[in-house]
């Protein structure tokens, strides 16, 4: 029936012209089309109602795409100032930094949305050493007797600073402690002198009177330089998404392996480090600093008197211990009640002896010569105390260690360090804009 025969016969009903018989004749048909319009719409809710189910739902969470402009749109620092009598710039530095740099934002936004998507009220952390043990209140005194030639405006004898100790454990995403991993010390000194090299690049996010140190438990860097480092970030952060991925990701871990074995062997030695309680191991910064104007030395932090909190091999992989024991040996330790002694720390430097430019960007390399030796600075104590308070865990959170957050005569040396100034940046204003805490 066509839309001029409805008309007609809707006039024809109007006017009388259709008899009795004829109009429930029409009306059987009326009330048909009715039924099939009525269907036809009940069908198509259906369809839609299935299509909606069965399509995968649109997550109301962050998503990596949504905050893609933070990673591009990253303010990357170059190299500070020129280059020390120590070092040589490493070929296509500028641009292996530059995409390393963009590797740690997007690691930051990866693992803020996957934390993101199973608890709403999840931050942003940083893209590595994410997982804090406790932040702990301390003080660095500099020796009385500390030989001239390793005094520095830092380091003037009989010098006290009031301080900050971060442990951690290395990854970027917050684990149990009894999955192998590297564990941090960072150390922040507060009330020094003079402006560090980062205030001076940076002085709207870095606050003045400070100075940095970073170490790990391992006494190398797992990579030589910036571009053994970029060839390992490239497989760590590689997807893993699908099958194609993971198999292509396995690939580029196994080509970095073969290609550079005595690196791969220190990244696998690094995590495997056994640690009982984070205020009983020993720290290293691993990379070379500038000490003075001649010296080249790594940091070295040991507990004094030495204890032995390492446990077995069995344990370490088959113990019955909590996720979070290395933070609940702390809190046994560091128990206000009763009083008791103060944590001591032998705050130390490792003097390489005749250093060659070579050597400063090997971060690889140990310091093995019979001419190399070890001279203690000072010492870091920790007094009993409450590191749990909620302010001190925030406090913690938002708190920036960098290596380039120091004095000018404590420069970090070697392409590694190069690189952390864009990483560690980077990282920090990924996560910054995502907690919208600041610049």
């Amino acid at each position: 029936m066509n839309r001029d025969t409805i008309q007609q016969w809707l006039r024809g009903r109007r006017s009388g012209a259709v008899s009795f018989a004829q109009a429930q004749r029409e009306d059987l048909i009326v009330q048909s089309f009715r039924v099939f319009r009525d269907f036809q719409r009940f069908w198509q809710m259906a369809r839609g109602s299935a299509q909606s189910a069965s399509a995968p739902a649109r997550s109301s969470e962050a998503t990596p795409a949504r905050y893609e402009e933070l990673a591009n749109a990253l303010e990357l620092q170059d190299r500070p100032m020129p280059l020390t009598k120590f070092e040589r710039a490493v070929p296509g530095e500028a641009t292996l930094i530059a995409n390393m740099a963009r590797i740690a934002a997007n690691l930051v936004v990866k693992n803020y949305c996957e934390m993101k998507a199973s608890d709403r009220s999840a931050c942003a952390m940083r893209d590595q050493h994410a997982k804090a043990h406790g932040c702990v209140d301390a003080e660095f005194i500099v020796r009385d007797d500390l030989p001239a030639e390793f005094s520095t405006p830092l380091f003037r004898p009989g010098a006290r600073y009031r301080t900050i100790v971060r442990l951690s454990n290395g990854q970027g995403q917050p684990q149990s402690d009894r999955k192998p991993d590297g564990r941090g010390m960072s150390i922040k000194l507060y009330d020094v002198a003079g402006e560090s090299i980062l205030r001076g690049l940076e002085p709207g996010r870095t606050p003045a009177g400070e100075h940095d140190f970073l170490l790990s438990s391992f006494p190398v860097f797992f990579c030589k330089d910036v571009v053994d480092y970029s060839e390992l970030m490239e497989a760590v952060a590689a997807p893993s998404g699908t099958w194609r991925e993971k198999f292509k990701r396995l690939l580029k871990w196994i080509v970095f392996a073969v290609r550079n074995p005595r690196q791969f062997y220190t990244f696998g030695r690094t995590a495997l480090v056994r640690i009982g309680n984070p205020l009983t191991a020993t720290y290293h910064s691993m990379s070379p600093y500038l000490l003075g104007e001649e010296h080249v030395v790594r940091y070295l932090v040991s507990p004094v008197p030495a204890r032995n909190d390492v446990p077995s091999w069995w344990n370490f992989f088959f113990g019955s211990r909590p996720d979070n024991f290395l933070q609940e040996a702390m809190l046994r330790d560091l128990n206000p009640t009763p009083p008791g002694d103060d944590i001591v720390f032998d705050f130390a430097v490792r003097v390489r002896h005749s250093a060659k430019p070579e050597e400063v960007e090997n971060a690889l390399l140990q310091w093995t010569r019979p001419q190399d030796r070890t001279v203690s600075i000072g010492e870091i104590r920790i007094p009993r105390q409450n590191f749990l308070t909620p302010d001190r865990v925030f406090d913690g959170e938002r708190m920036m260690f960098s290596p380039w957050n120091c004095l000018q005569q404590h420069r970090p040396l070697g392409s590694i360090n190069r690189m952390r100034l864009a990483v560690y940046l980077a990282s920090l204003q990924v996560r910054r804009k995502l907690n919208m805490v600041g610049p």
